[in-house]
């Protein structure tokens, strides 16, 4: 661990760039526009200098509630050096979720983006006695908002006016913060119950950087988008601080819908995402080589046909003759190019998390000289399992981190010891004491190890299925399963106390249309495919091959296609997208109750 705490890697590395150009890029009047190292410095520094001169105490939470913008990252490092701890909220929270989170980490101090956010926590603010105050980054909302509401400029000039009298106590809890010391709390979004708040101290956040960087590293003269929210630990970690350690920007996606085209734009050569992105992009793909003239089509599915025997060769462990590698370096490449085109023809890096990223995807972007690097962690323990550039394989997570020590229980349950364990709950000793032992965290989480260390996740621990026969199912492998195909969205795996598994399926919406454009169906929307015969059939064909795969008690008896996927504005899935099982199958009672009742044989549609 090179740095004793957050701050003074800050420091450093603010001094190292101070005056060598921008560390945050955003849009404004249809342009990016620099936010360089000595503003990030010089507010961060403001901001620290208001929380103390407000009465910040010691250990005290602030929260965010915004999108991602330069300000996030300024207000959790100003947070940090005052001696507070920075906790986010998703924007996307409702009032009373907002209400809970704030309430339940103590928070003194509340920072909002917009004039809707700052409703919602007007909303609630009779429920907040401990709030100081509520800062407004919309300095027209903050004026017509009423007393205990400021403008974030407001705020900063504060902080401007009193540095020099609060220099003292800001340097003594800047600079003595201790390793150990929480310095974040990031709230798990749970599928069950209320979140809980991982309290993760500087040594967490170091340790894990260092271990990214063993991993993966990120240079300063990599190119980045930031656009996952950073109240989720994945990008609190790997976003915001890996990349103040590398020193490296970030460009602020205000719009999700133009991300595609602001990959053309910013041409990042280091992109992380989750699966779904990639599937839109391998449906992307696949559409516009329709559209090539026949010799041209037939040159990209030559070279891919050579980029696969060389990923295959490579997945079974098998060396690549010498004249194969070079017909895929010298004559394969060139051709397999354009699918790096649609990232803007600089990506050196790819990465996947929260979900697995279905095979065939997986494949053939790998076939293309862009190997999606899937990787595995947790808000209590983010740098658990990681594929490597050099080394990876379908359908896992990768080896064990730098750092970090895993195994495999009796049980199948996964175990974890590191450096960069969190510190607990909050508030919460039993719920810490339920998944820390003997020095290591239970993840609750199932999964396999195979001879070489690559970690393969088959399920959760407390969603295994009891059937009415005794047999125990893990529904998150037939899941998995499931989805390995692009077509399938998402699948619910269902049947506690019944004598068979029956599931619910959705389809993937870039790729159902693709598909439908392929048959004929253009302009078919996915509730309609949903009821199609053909569509029918081939989701009938995957769960068949599925099946084959699988166990008896394991298998898929009969299915529904869904006409919507599931939806975070139903509470149906997370803000991270894990689905939730309880709010899916009461929300779709009817259709499971249905799918036992039917009569007929096998899978129906």
């Amino acid at each position: 661990m090179k740095y004793p705490n957050i701050y003074a890697l800050f420091r450093e590395r603010a001094e190292q760039y101070r005056g060598r150009g921008d560390v945050f890029y955003f849009r404004r009047e249809g342009r990016w526009q620099g936010f360089s190292w000595a503003r990030f410095e010089e507010e961060a520094h403001a901001f620290a200098a208001a929380l103390v001169a407000r009465g910040l105490t010691r250990g005290a939470s602030v929260c965010v509630l915004m999108g991602n913008v330069p300000e996030w990252p300024v207000a959790d490092t100003g947070t940090i050096a005052a001696g507070g701890v920075g906790v986010g909220l998703y924007p996307t929270s409702s009032p009373e979720q907002c209400l809970y989170i704030v309430e339940h980490s103590d928070a003194e101090f509340v920072l909002v983006d917009t004039a809707a956010q700052l409703a919602k926590i007007l909303s609630v603010r009779e429920g907040l006695p401990k709030v100081r105050v509520v800062i407004s980054l919309d300095a027209e909302a903050a004026r017509g908002a009423g007393p205990g509401v400021v403008s974030y400029e407001e705020f900063l000039s504060e902080g401007r006016a009193n540095l020099e009298s609060v220099r003292p106590v800001l340097r003594e809890r800047a600079e003595g913060a201790g390793a150990d010391d929480t310095a974040v709390m990031v709230y798990t979004s749970g599928t069950t119950g209320q979140p809980k708040g991982a309290c993760l101290s500087h040594r967490y956040i170091i340790n894990s950087v260092e271990s990214l960087r063993e991993t993966i590293p990120i240079y300063d003269t990599d190119t980045a988008f930031s656009y996952l929210p950073y109240c989720h630990v994945a990008e609190r970690i790997s976003g915001l601080y890996n990349r103040l350690y590398a020193g490296a920007p970030a460009h602020f996606v205000d719009d999700l819908s133009k991300l595609g085209e602001y990959m053309l734009e910013v041409r990042p050569t280091v992109f992380a995402s989750l699966p779904r992105f990639f599937e839109k992009i391998h449906a992307r793909v696949v559409a516009d080589l329709e559209r090539l003239p026949a010799d041209e089509r037939r040159r990209f599915d030559d070279a891919l046909s050579t980029g696969r025997e060389v990923v295959r060769l490579g997945q079974e462990g098998r060396e690549v003759p010498a004249e194969l590698r070079s017909k895929y370096e010298r004559a394969a490449l060139p051709s397999l190019a354009r699918v790096k085109d649609y990232f803007g023809g600089r990506i050196r890096l790819a990465t996947s998390g929260g979900a697995p990223l279905p095979n065939e995807i997986a494949e053939f972007f790998a076939a293309a000289g862009l190997p999606i690097l899937q990787a595995y962690g947790l808000t209590e323990n983010i740098c658990v399992a990681f594929n490597r550039s050099e080394n990876y394989r379908f359908g896992t997570v990768g080896p064990p981190m730098p750092g970090c020590e895993v195994r495999v229980a009796p049980d199948g349950e996964i175990l974890v010891r590191s450096e960069m364990m969190f510190s607990g709950y909050y508030k919460e000793p039993e719920k810490t004491a339920e998944v820390l032992r003997d020095g290591w965290l239970l993840t609750g989480d199932l999964g396999e190890q195979d001879a070489d260390g690559f970690l393969k996740i088959t399920g959760r621990k407390k969603e295994l299925i009891v059937l009415s026969t005794g047999k125990k199912v893990a529904p998150l492998l037939v899941e998995n399963m499931l989805k390995e195909h692009h077509l399938v969205s998402q699948a619910l795996v269902y049947g506690e106390g019944r004598s068979y598994l029956v599931a619910l399926i959705t389809l993937n919406p870039a790729e159902a249309a693709e598909y439908a454009r392929r048959e004929g169906l253009a302009g078919a929307s996915v509730a309609e495919l949903a009821r199609d015969g053909r569509v029918a059939a081939l989701v009938g064909g995957i769960v068949e091959s599925v099946n084959r795969r699988l166990s008896s008690s394991e298998q898929v008896k009969r299915f529904l296609i869904l006409p919507r996927d599931f939806e975070a504005e139903r509470e149906e899935l997370t803000p991270t997208l894990k689905v939730r099982r309880e709010v899916v199958t009461k929300n779709f009672r009817d259709e499971l109750q249905g799918l036992y009742a039917r009569t007929a044989k096998g899978a129906e549609q």
